[in-house]
């Protein structure tokens, strides 16, 4: 199975404190994500999705809003461009399916990696629950910053594929890419 670098985004607000983190690995035809970030009114979400492009290049999946339960709650059957609204329509269906053990497995990589840029949850190094994450001592000259936006930085694998979703409504985290829609225009 071809596995592709792990991709990472990682968002600071203007205090320098942690906002979102998004991090994707491509392993054969799907992309996994998974990603913490603010979502509006103090609260934090997150988000773990197994993505690919299906023959009609739409996009197509599963995932869930609570990760690390072991279960799919929907599966994306469709996310396309809506011309009239220029926002991604999706098409969903309730799932309530457990992962395949190599999906959990993906899921718990990803976190791992996420783990070593912020803390959040439980930390068992230093016996402490973090109820919101915090973005923990990087040394961000192995990372690009974003140009014009200060302290929003990916790594040198980061690509824009399957940023459609932050602009649909399966999304519930505040990060979007609204330039991802010009393309589309």
């Amino acid at each position: 199975m071809k596995t592709k670098n792990t991709e990472v985004y990682l968002a600071l607000n203007s205090y320098q404190r942690f906002h979102t983190i998004i991090i994707k690995k491509k392993i054969g035809d799907y992309t996994y994500l998974f990603a913490v970030g603010y979502a509006g009114g103090g609260e934090f979400g997150e988000f773990y999705a197994k993505l690919m492009y299906n023959n009609d290049c739409v996009i197509v999946g599963k995932y869930a809003k609570i990760p690390g339960s072991g279960e799919w709650e929907n599966k994306l059957t469709s996310l396309k461009f809506n011309e009239e609204s220029e926002w991604f329509d999706s098409e969903t269906e309730d799932l309530y399916e457990f992962m395949e053990s190599e999906d959990e497995k993906i899921q718990y990589e990803l976190i791992d990696e996420l783990n070593k840029y912020i803390h959040y949850g439980y930390d068992e190094e230093n016996d402490l629950e973090y109820e919101y994450p915090e973005a923990k001592p990087i040394d961000t000259s192995f990372f690009n910053e974003f140009e014009g936006n200060p302290g929003i930085y990916h790594n040198n694998d980061w690509s824009d594929e399957f940023l459609e979703i932050t602009n649909s409504d399966i999304w519930s985290l505040s990060t979007r890419f609204p330039y991802i829609i010009e393309s589309y225009l």
